[in-house]
């Protein structure tokens, strides 16, 4: 082997192992009772909680447009009213840690279906 593609070949391995050892495991959620969907007013299931089990739901002030996280046990939509109905399913096994900076900063209601 010519020593140029050796040299490649032994940079290329090195930042494969680097970019292999230097991932972080995502931050596990907190539990979530079973066939509801939780949601918190921060990432990572830090602060406060909502369970929502079912119906629709106009979800409490502190919460409207402020769902820093959730993880669903149930299928579920995520309803915005800001502009005409805006709305996002969820399903069973569903989960964002950081989701205040996607429809997180939108939700005003949760229901069964969009």
């Amino acid at each position: 082997m010519k020593p140029r593609h050796l040299r490649t070949l032994l940079v290329t391995g090195a930042v494969v192992l680097v970019s292999l050892g230097s991932t972080t495991p995502a931050q596990a959620l907190p539990a979530c009772p079973a066939n509801a969907i939780c949601l918190w007013r921060h990432q990572d299931g830090n602060g406060e909680r909502f369970v929502w089990r079912g119906g629709y739901v106009d979800l409490p002030a502190r919460f409207v447009d402020h769902v820093g996280s959730f993880r669903a046990n149930r299928s579920g939509a995520f309803i915005d009213w800001a502009s005409g109905k805006d709305c996002r399913s969820v399903r069973a096994g569903d989960y964002a840690g950081n989701y205040s900076g996607r429809f997180g900063s939108k939700i005003d209601a949760v229901g069964d279906n969009c």
